[in-house]
């Protein structure tokens, strides 16, 4: 039976339909992962914070 599925010479226009569809959803499903676990990684890093008044002290 898997050798039936894997053989893709044989398939017809709503098998490929169906497994190009599949595969969009496993990719968009793998990016949206990697995109939440970088934001999250950003979200817990330390930032430092920026120095605004640079200018003040530069103008003296």
């Amino acid at each position: 039976m898997l050798e039936q599925w894997l053989a893709t010479g044989n398939w017809t226009k709503e098998q490929w339909l169906i497994a190009s569809i599949l595969a969009f959803v496993v990719l968009a499903t793998v990016v949206m992962i990697w995109r939440l676990y970088t934001i999250y990684k950003m979200a817990s890093s330390k930032r430092e914070r920026p120095n605004l008044r640079v200018a003040r002290r530069l103008r003296r």
